[in-house]
């Protein structure tokens, strides 16, 4: 999976839009949003709704550019357990799944008594 499949997929995820959402925010089918997501194809023409809809650059969707301005917390790390994860089965998803809700929901409540 290319760079701009993965940012694609990670700043959807981030915004909490289905495929379908984005497809009918670009004007576009699913499949051909879930082509650009699998990096079947580039999103030339629509690069620039894409743009629009995610609030980045075009250097930052097409890969040269590492940092997005509102997703500042988008690091090396975090692209490469993405693509791990991505890699996975939807089993060994579903594990990665019911970890990561434990241990955000741990961390809430440690955190729900403390002063900001």
């Amino acid at each position: 999976m290319n760079v701009t499949a993965l940012r694609l997929r990670m700043l959807r995820k981030e915004k909490h839009l289905s495929q379908q959402q984005v497809a009918d925010a670009l004007g576009i089918t699913r499949t051909a949003y879930n082509k650009y997501e699998s990096g079947v194809t580039a999103p030339s023409r629509k690069l620039r709704e894409l743009m629009d809809l995610f609030g980045v650059s075009a250097d930052y969707l097409l890969g040269k550019d590492a940092a997005a301005p509102e997703t500042a917390h988008d690091d090396t790390r975090i692209e490469g357990q993405l693509r791990k994860y991505l890699g996975l089965s939807d089993a060994g998803r579903g594990i990665v799944d019911i970890t990561l809700d434990a241990v955000y929901q741990r961390e809430q409540k440690g955190t729900s008594g403390s002063a900001p």
